[in-house]
């Protein structure tokens, strides 16, 4: 089956159609239509413009984002690696307080800075507290 052929020409005024014969009035050229006035063009502009604008400034949004997201990350990764750091350190801390706390350690300060002896059972004395 074949499709006729889509005839452009009367779509589009002005153009003489094919079926038109020379005396017929409905192939005569018609007048173009009238320009548009400087309203009816302002309208139209005015929203491209604005359209364009916003297409414009979501752009610069998206890649003022994209920079704020840069610079938030490389200040958590400082964070980071800071705090890393500090675990370190308080490691480290915890491990010279144990050994400054240690029981011999103690007892040696005990014994040579303040002169103290460890009791010997005879010297011990239970006091009880009865009400």
């Amino acid at each position: 089956m074949k499709l006729p052929a889509m005839d452009w020409r009367r779509l589009v005024p002005g153009l003489p159609r094919r079926d038109a014969t020379p005396g017929d009035r409905r192939g005569r050229v018609e007048a173009p239509a009238p320009l548009l006035d400087a309203d009816a063009l302002a309208r139209p502009a005015l929203v491209l413009a604005v359209l364009v604008f916003m297409v414009v400034g979501s752009a610069l949004a998206v890649t003022y984002s994209a920079y704020q997201y840069r610079v938030l990350f490389n200040q958590h990764q400082n964070l980071v690696t800071n705090w890393d750091e500090l675990q370190v350190e308080w490691g480290q801390l915890v491990l010279e307080e144990s050994a400054w706390a240690a029981n011999n350690r103690i007892e040696q300060v005990a014994s040579k800075r303040l002169e103290m002896l460890v009791p010997e059972p005879g010297m011990i004395e239970i006091v009880r507290h009865e009400r």
